[in-house]
């Protein structure tokens, strides 16, 4: 009974190891969500972009998670910001631009799981281990 109790533990730990626990991403918030600079000399403005996942749960995103990040050229078509991959946008004309950040939708929020055996499953494999350091 031990054995099939400590069986059945197990495969639960291995099904929400991996596939319980995920949510899906739900949306994106840019920070901050309005700033001023100088194009001369050519200033600069650090973006976050934050995803709020399905779950509830939120966290800082990165290029690891896909993100990306593009400006838009002002309302006469020029181009006044450039932004980088970690989501620094240097000015370099006057104008207005939109700050986009984006990630793949099925970008999922990871639950780490952190669990303790049941005291007749540590016997278990404990004595497993003991057999096996004396065999």
């Amino acid at each position: 009974m031990k054995y099939i109790l400590c069986l059945v533990a197990a495969f639960v730990v291995v099904l929400v190891g991996c596939g319980a626990g995920h949510a899906n991403l739900t949306s994106i918030t840019v920070s901050p969500q309005s700033a001023t600079t100088t194009s001369n000399p050519q200033g600069q403005v650090g973006y976050t972009a934050t995803g709020n996942f399905a779950n509830g749960k939120s966290r800082e995103l990165s290029q690891v998670d896909g993100l990306s990040w593009k400006t838009s050229p002002t309302s006469t078509g020029t181009v006044a910001a450039t932004i980088g991959s970690t989501g620094e946008a240097t000015c370099s004309a006057p104008g207005t631009v939109t700050v986009t950040a984006s990630a793949p939708q099925n970008l999922q929020f990871t639950v780490l799981l952190t669990f303790k055996m049941f005291s007749v499953c540590k016997d278990f494999f404990h004595g497993v281990y003991a057999a096996r350091a004396v065999s």
